[in-house]
């Protein structure tokens, strides 16, 4: 009897999670759907503003450098927006929630192998979100981070603004998020936002650049534009694409769990099925005892 009881009480709780897995299943459909288009739609937009920036790099490498050395001299010509401290800035764009499935463990991943490979270098740490921050903090590494913690959804022009004014002090700025695929597959990135490569490049490739322009009305204007509102926009983009990975990935892994959840419904229900039987004929067994000792 106490056998019996205990597989009710465990089917009951796989109700339960059956319950809210399907809750989350539906919750991330709903939000995933909210973003998509936009998101999938901007794409193409922002990989060929990117690649405008890289032009900018690229095609005046003369004029750049001696742009650089201006920096390092501490030019009075120079807008100060436009000094930088020599560093790499590499950000892990994590969350706050949990039960997002593979994608941010694969993003961490990926994030800690470049990190690795970049020791020695001169490299600063940012993590934003407080799921990442305690994966961070619990690797092992003891390097120092920054921590910022920005919503989930519905992020604000000013959660930008504050991260923008840490970010165009660094020479270049590589984010890692997941970026959507489709409904099964999210993949995880690392991106540069600071002008290095084409925005959003999974295999970044050097490509000869040989044009050349007219910087109108000055390239240090158009370096302080592009490293201010462009390099605001890209990582927007990296806010909305890990929103939309972090999603599908949810769907996944709520998709993963009810099939679980039925698998192991299946077997209880089937040690249910026994145990009644078994009960059935030990009362037959009873009630025949009991009709031969009133015989």
């Amino acid at each position: 009897m106490a056998q019996r009881k205990q597989v009710l009480e465990e089917l009951q709780a796989l109700n339960s999670l059956k319950d809210l897995a399907q809750s989350y299943e539906e919750i991330a459909v709903v939000r995933m759907q909210n973003i998509k288009d936009s998101v999938i739609k901007t794409r193409d937009f922002l990989a060929d503003l990117s690649d405008v920036f890289v032009d900018l790099k690229a095609s005046y490498q003369r004029e750049v450098k001696q742009l650089l050395e201006l920096r390092k001299k501490g030019g009075k010509g120079i807008l100060p927006i436009l000094q930088k401290n020599g560093k790499t800035l590499m950000i892990y764009l994590s969350s706050n929630g949990r039960l997002y499935g593979a994608v941010t463990q694969k993003t961490y991943h990926l994030f800690v192998d470049d990190l690795k490979k970049a020791e020695g270098e001169k490299t600063d740490v940012a993590v934003i979100g407080s799921a990442g921050k305690e994966m961070f903090e619990n690797s092992g590494l003891n390097k120092p981070f920054d921590y910022f913690e920005i919503p989930d959804t519905a992020v604000k022009v000013d959660h930008i603004k504050d991260l923008m004014e840490k970010f165009i002090q660094y020479e270049q700025v590589h984010v890692y998020y997941g970026k959507f695929g489709n409904v099964v597959k999210q993949t995880p990135i690392g991106t540069s936002i600071s002008g290095e490569d084409i925005f959003e490049t999974e295999t970044p490739q050097t490509v000869p650049r040989e044009d050349r322009f007219i910087f109108e009305p000055t390239l240090e204007k158009i370096f302080h534009f592009f490293e201010t509102q462009i390099m605001a926009n890209l990582f927007s983009q990296t806010l909305l694409e890990n929103q939309l990975a972090r999603h599908g990935s949810r769907v996944n892994a709520m998709e993963e769990a009810l099939i679980h959840i039925e698998q192991e419904s299946k077997k209880l229900n089937q040690q249910k099925g026994r145990l009644k039987h078994i009960l059935q004929n030990k009362k037959q067994l009873e009630t025949i005892g009991g009709l031969v000792l009133w015989e």
